[in-house]
């Protein structure tokens, strides 16, 4: 199993989520967050904002379907130029275990 992180903007979170669930991923964790990446916060005329508003999508998968979570990820977040920042980041850790909790039982 791994654990998918994807910091995404706002206004990508739904259609992201839609692609998901399109492909057959419907359990996810969606959380509001503030942050700032390379782009080290945004100036817009006089007024600085150092953190920028962002979502982070947060999913459990079989290890088989990583790439496939990924790419869905990467294609519905994208917003268009090659490099750009701001179109968010994703992370992929493994998970060991995952145990529901109302059963005792380990499993997904």
């Amino acid at each position: 199993m791994v654990m998918i992180e994807a910091f995404v903007r706002p206004e990508k979170t739904d259609f992201i989520l839609a692609c998901l669930l399109e492909q057959g991923f419907p359990a996810v964790t969606r959380v509001s967050v503030l942050g700032r990446g390379k782009q080290k916060g945004l100036k817009a005329n006089a007024v600085y904002y150092g953190e920028l508003p962002k979502e982070l999508i947060i999913m459990i998968v079989e290890d088989k379907d990583e790439d496939k979570v990924v790419e869905a990820m990467m294609k519905s977040a994208k917003t268009g130029d090659e490099g750009a920042y701001g179109d968010g980041k994703i992370f992929v850790t493994p998970v060991s275990s995952a145990y529901t909790i109302s059963s005792g039982k380990a499993e997904l």
